[in-house]
Order: structure tokens, then C-alpha cells, then sequence
């Protein structure tokens, strides 16, 4: 099985570390087909892109590097999920433009309304020491990323229960609902099996990605490649994968 492209980097116009020209030219150096840049979303705090047209510019930007590199390059983002009903921090009109649409739910937002910052986003933190706690907002979350997959035109969810806790098979069946994948991050160390495990019970499509916030680490999608052959999930069940 081959992966073909990396569908979630980050770069300086967020908390990336390279200019969207230094991820394609990575992205062309490890001979990817293609590369998405997608930034997190404006309400990310101190990791967010300063306003939703930056991804418009951005999409600008992209004709250039895909006409002098090797690689299509795309443009999505990375939506943080502000709302219990499942809103994104990104308008409908940028949406509407963007190549490749993610959800997911980050520790660091500015909610909506302001206050589930602190009776939503807060509590998770306390979380990580009292499983109680944890399990509540385990429920919470679920409902609120469920909402994003029904509500929105995902392309995928990002790192699933990796910051905040989520029910995967909650999510999972949201998944196959829509048709909206599930990630595998090889930028991050969590139960990713759990996460392949969900998707297989439900059928859900699976992606695999870097997460890249450096463009020295484009196309580093070895760990999610022996998930998959350890699973024996098959390329046609990855969307950025074939035989």
C-alpha cells in the first residue's frame, strides 16, 4: 500500500514552523502526489490563523507552488469545533472554497458563546487528573464532535480522542452517517489502534497523515502505514492510499 499524500500540515500562517512553499517543496521531496496545507482555524488560541480569508489567500498561493513543484497542492483547514451543536470557526462562504475540510476538538479555543470556554474547554483540562471528571466531558465532547460530522461537509475529523476524550463508536457511526473518514495522526502518540478499530466495526473510511508543523516531518506516515497493514485495513478503505 502507498500513500500518496500528506492532507494535514500546518505552516507559519498558524503554528507551523515552514512557509507553505517549504512544506510543497518537502512535500516534492519525498515524492507525494499531493500535499493540503490546512492551518487551524481563527479561534485557535495563539495557534489559529488571524482571520478566515487567510485560507482565500491561500488558495492563491497554491496555484503558484502546484504550477512550480511536482505536487498538487491543496487547501483545507484544520476547523476547531466551537459549539455543543457543532459549530465550526470558519464561515460557511471560506468552507465553500477549501479542498479538504477537518474537524477537531483542541484544548486551546475561544467557544461560542465565550463562557463554554470555561464550562467546556476548561473542564477537560481537570480531566487529565480526575476520572470522573474526564468521563463527563467525555460525553460532552462526543456530542459536540458528532454534531460537527453531521452538521458540516467534512472531509475528515482529526487525532479522535486524542486531546479531548470522545466515544469512538459515537463517532464512528456519525462517521458512517456522511461519509466522513477518521485519521490516523502519525504526528501524535496516542491509542490510534482504538481509532482504526472504530472505523473498521462501522466501515468508515480511514486517512493517514503527518500533522506536520515542520516541514522536515511532510509525508512522515510510516507509524499510520504499519497500523494499517497490522489491521489489515485494505487502500480502499484510505482515502489517500492505493495498492
Amino acid at each position: 500500500m502507498e500513500l500518496y499524500a500528506d492532507w494535514h500540515t500546518h505552516t507559519t500562517y498558524s503554528d507551523g514552523r515552514g512557509t507553505p512553499e517549504e512544506v510543497v517543496a518537502a512535500a516534492a521531496r519525498r515524492g507525494l502526489d499531493e500535499v493540503a496545507i490546512t492551518d487551524h482555524g481563527p479561534r485557535g488560541m495563539f495557534i489559529g490563523v488571524k482571520e478566515a480569508g487567510v485560507f482565500l489567500k491561500l488558495k492563491k498561493e497554491a496555484v503558484r507552488l502546484s504550477g512550480k513543484y511536482p505536487v498538487r497542492v491543496l487547501v483545507g483547514a484544520e476547523a476547531n469545533v466551537i459549539g455543543m451543536s457543532g459549530e465550526l470557526d470558519l464561515p460557511r462562504e471560506v468552507i465553500e472554497e477549501l479542498d479538504i475540510v477537518i474537524a477537531g476538538l483542541h484544548p486551546q479555543v475561544w467557544c461560542v458563546p465565550w463562557w463554554k470556554t470555561v464550562t467546556w474547554i476548561l473542564p477537560n483540562q481537570v480531566g487529565r487528573a480526575f476520572p470522573r471528571v474526564r468521563e463527563r466531558m467525555r460525553r460532552v465532547n462526543t456530542v459536540a464532535l458528532v454534531e460537527a460530522v453531521r452538521r458540516n461537509p467534512l472531509t475528515f475529523v482529526s487525532h479522535p480522542n486524542l486531546m479531548m476524550a470522545v466515544d469512538l463508536d459515537a463517532v464512528a457511526a456519525a462517521c458512517a452517517e456522511t461519509g466522513c473518514a477518521m485519521e490516523i495522526n502519525a504526528g501524535h502518540h496516542y491509542d490510534r489502534d482504538a481509532v482504526v478499530r472504530a472505523a473498521l466495526r462501522r466501515g468508515v473510511p480511514l486517512v493517514v497523515n503527518s500533522d506536520a508543523h515542520f516541514p522536515a516531518t511532510v509525508g512522515e506516515q510510516a507509524e499510520g502505514a504499519a497500523l494499517l497493514e497490522k489491521h489489515g485495513v485494505s487502500p480502499e478503505q484510505v482515502l489517500n492510499a492505493r495498492s
